[in-house]
């Protein structure tokens, strides 16, 4: 079994590496899409490379490397996403938090499956297809930054609270989501698809919230709200201009279902 931490990185190496080096300490794989030259440089230490001509977008980058990995490393079993400025859980290794959500997932689709036998009146005596220990998203929601911004959600809400910015996504729930293409819509280009994740994992009924974990999210904002801090490779992602296109696709989606989430068949 691994578990694999799948970003896209346009820090320089000596930068990103501070950040890959707490994962890498708590047993996980490392897979990485950087530019290729000219944009792109030498590459943080990873298990699992991508070299692209051309960016094609966060989500798109993340599914890329998703299925590759699923395609090479056939143990495989947990991919987690953020950044290469968030830090992983510092209390517990990948190999624990792994465990607890395939035992999780295993419960929680097992009850789902036995329910709808009986209120067919019959019982099934397997777990059924659709009950993988490994369809499923956990988020970590310990990192309560944004709990003060209070008109961007429920009352005392983290930015966490409402996307998945930073999930574990199971095997199960990478190789069927979008028809096969990965967990994340590539519609979107940096900004949208962590919201609709969450959206997609809750209609589902298999999104797992855990507040006693923390991501820590060392977001270029977060320690005095200045754009003079905001990375140069982050101008176009964070400008009002995909804000406002984030926005409205993600409402249009929102109202039409979310068209094309739908998984493969077990």
């Amino acid at each position: 079994m691994s578990v694999w931490y799948c970003i896209p990185s346009k820090r320089p190496p000596e930068e990103a590496e501070k950040c890959l080096k707490l994962w890498r300490e708590r047993g996980y794989k490392i897979a990485l899409w950087i530019d290729a030259p000219p944009n792109g440089g030498p590459a943080p230490e990873s298990d699992h490379l991508m070299v692209g001509a051309e960016y094609p977008g966060y989500a798109s980058a993340v599914n890329r490397l998703i299925r590759n990995v699923i395609f090479v490393h056939k143990d495989s079993e947990w991919f987690v996403t953020g950044g290469d400025d968030l830090s992983p859980d510092l209390h517990h290794s990948a190999e624990e938090i792994a465990e607890q959500c395939r035992l999780y997932f295993n419960r929680l689709h097992s009850e789902a499956y036995h329910a709808k036998w009986e209120a067919r009146g019959r019982f099934g005596s397997s777990i059924g297809p659709f009950a993988q220990q490994t369809f499923g998203v956990m988020q970590p929601t310990g990192d309560r930054y944004g709990s003060n911004e209070r008109h961007l959600g429920e009352l005392g809400s983290a930015y966490i609270d409402r996307v998945c910015g930073s999930p574990w996504m199971g095997r199960e729930f990478c190789r069927r989501m979008y028809g096969g293409r990965g967990p994340l819509f590539e519609g979107y280009f940096h900004m949208g698809e962590d919201e609709e994740l969450q959206a997609i994992a809750q209609k589902l009924g298999v999104l797992w919230q855990r507040p006693d974990l923390t991501h820590f999210h060392n977001h270029w904002a977060r320690a005095r709200q200045d754009e003079r801090d905001r990375p140069k490779f982050l101008e176009r992602a964070n400008s009002s201009v995909e804000w406002q296109k984030y926005k409205k696709l993600f409402a249009e989606r929102q109202t039409a279902g979310f068209p094309g989430h739908e998984p493969l068949e077990a």
